[in-house]
């Protein structure tokens, strides 16, 4: 299938040949405001932006193939990710291309405010020569306080300490193990803010991290503190460090990033203990290749395969993690899909159970895949496996999971329960090898028959000569039986066929199989 990939602001030249490469129509565009967008956009498949282009809730309502967004780098700022996931469009970007680039920027920062050289330089500039007033401090020996440590962290971590320099971290969500093996001690942020004599950020913007530096934190650093911020602006008070700055608790700061950018202030910026630069951590060559690539190449993964990495509105899943989960996440999609088209009233409860060998996984991905199989037949267009979670809550919808490591009869099982205000229904599968599907349940019937394609469901009573009898009613009718498969509940009375056949079954045959004796019920079943 060829796509459309509209680009705006451009990529290398190298990402828009992995997306030529594939056969997808590729048009190049300038930035342009969103009243704009939203009248371009509704035959493309898939929106690669930069920063200068925003992505509001108009712009996704009217694209109606949109599928995924792309955005080279780290910031999705000028993305309406609630919108995206409302729509079920994936949004993803590119963060380990600039990983290297903004970790060299901070550490340039570091020591450029450390030995004054911007403003020794501006003097020079100016003709004026004077090494006593810009005499500065040496790193070596000194403590660095690195707020988050992920990749980036970690890289200025490294660098830091082959300086000479001892460092320590705040950051809730790494573990002991992963700062061990950066050769960092892990505190608390009151202790990293009390005992560095720099402090480097490198953690993510959220609501508990806006204003991490503000009055109350800045009034606890370390006296003669020395700040450099190459993360996001949003993360220090700006009007709290100024007074910082002029009260001497903080020496100086160089940042890379603003509040707002461009700034409308410009007072930090001019400030003759700061360092200002204009967002470089992503700029350099280097980075700007091997981002544009990574997404590109994303953005082809997934619309070609769905494969999703780097997702900021959903789970990433790649490499050896996406192959272990993938076979799970089919396998209950295709449950859902199986319970979607056969229960009846209105819907209540989704309930997973993962048995064996899978619980190990992250069951998100195989919860939303099982909710998007049971919600596409039902609500038809505008689910996704993106937004299924939220639409089932939007809808009221009672979600739960479980996991269980209790003996089952397959090393891995995958069950799926539905509520509704008539049925109360369920079926289970496992995988066999690296991804062969197989439903094994049906309300408690043992079956086993491949979840795939087209497949008639027939509940009967389990008495002799039912097989046959339709096996010849589909056969007059000119529909071919590829695969049967066949299960009883012994002392119940009860069995079930899963017959895949070639063609769709018509409703008239569908409507006269429940009147061969012995048939209770017969649905049609599209399995993908």
């Amino acid at each position: 299938m060829s796509y459309k990939v509209l680009v705006l602001e451009g990529i290398t030249d190298n990402g828009l040949e992995v997306l030529r490469a594939e056969g997808f129509s590729v048009d190049l565009e300038k930035a342009m405001p969103p009243a704009e967008l939203a009248r371009v956009v509704p035959p493309y498949d898939a929106i690669l932006i930069r920063s200068g282009s925003r992505i509001t809730a108009e712009v996704i309502e009217a694209a109606k193939n949109l599928k995924v967004i792309g955005r080279p780098g780290v910031g999705v700022d000028n993305v309406d990710l609630a919108a995206a996931t409302r729509r079920g469009v994936i949004v993803m970007n590119s963060p380990g291309g600039n990983l290297i680039s903004t970790a060299e920027l901070a550490l340039a920062l570091m020591l450029a405010l450390a030995r004054n050289v911007a403003a020794a330089d501006a003097a020079m500039k100016a003709e004026r020569w004077d090494r006593k007033a810009f005499a500065g401090v040496e790193l070596m020996g000194k403590r660095v306080g690195i707020i988050g440590l992920g990749r980036i962290g970690r890289e200025v971590a490294a660098r830091c300490r082959a300086l000479g320099m001892e460092a320590q971290a705040h950051d809730p969500f790494v573990s002991p193990a992963v700062a061990e093996a950066a050769h960092v001690r892990l505190r608390t942020l009151e202790e990293v803010l009390q005992t560095s004599d720099f402090l480097s950020l490198h953690t993510t913007l959220t609501p508990e991290t806006r204003h991490l530096l503000g009055r109350e934190a800045l009034a606890r650093v370390k006296p003669g503190v020395r700040i450099v911020n190459a993360a996001r602006g949003e993360l220090v008070d700006e009007e709290a460090l100024l007074a910082a700055l002029d009260s001497g608790r903080v020496a100086g700061a160089a940042l890379d990033v603003h509040a707002q950018e461009p700034p409308v202030d410009w007072r930090l910026a001019r400030h003759p203990k700061v360092l200002a630069t204009p967002h470089l951590g992503a700029s350099t060559l280097e980075a700007q290749e091997r981002v544009g690539t990574e997404i590109a190449l994303q953005v082809r993964d997934y619309l070609k395969g769905g494969v999703i990495q780097q997702a900021v509105n959903f789970y990433s899943l790649a490499g050896d993690l996406y192959d272990k989960v993938r076979p799970a996440m089919e396998l209950a999609e295709r449950l859902g899909m199986f319970l979607g088209q056969v229960c009846r009233g209105s819907l209540e409860r989704i309930e997973l159970g993962v048995y064996g060998d899978l619980r190990e996984v992250d069951l998100k991905p195989i919860l939303s895949s099982a909710v998007n199989g049971v919600l596409r037949p039902l609500l038809a267009e505008g689910v996704t496996i993106v937004n299924a979670l939220a639409i089932a809550k939007d809808r009221g919808i009672e979600i739960l999971e479980s996991t269980s490591s209790a003996a089952v009869a397959f090393a891995n099982l995958v069950a799926l329960r539905l509520k509704t205000s008539e049925d109360d229904l369920q079926v289970a599968g496992t995988i066999f090898g690296r991804d062969h599907m197989r439903l094994v349940d049906v309300d408690g019937v043992e079956v086993d028959t491949i979840p795939r394609g087209n497949i008639l469901l027939v509940k009967n009573e389990d008495t002799p000569g039912i097989v046959g009898r339709v096996g010849t009613l589909l056969g007059s009718h000119g529909i071919n039986i590829a695969r049967m498969g066949l299960g009883r509940k012994p002392g119940s009375g009860r069995a079930v066929m899963l017959i895949e056949v070639d063609s769709e079954v018509p409703e008239a045959v569908l409507a006269e199989l429940p009147r061969v004796a012995g048939i209770r019920e017969a649905r049609f079943l599209r399995l993908g």
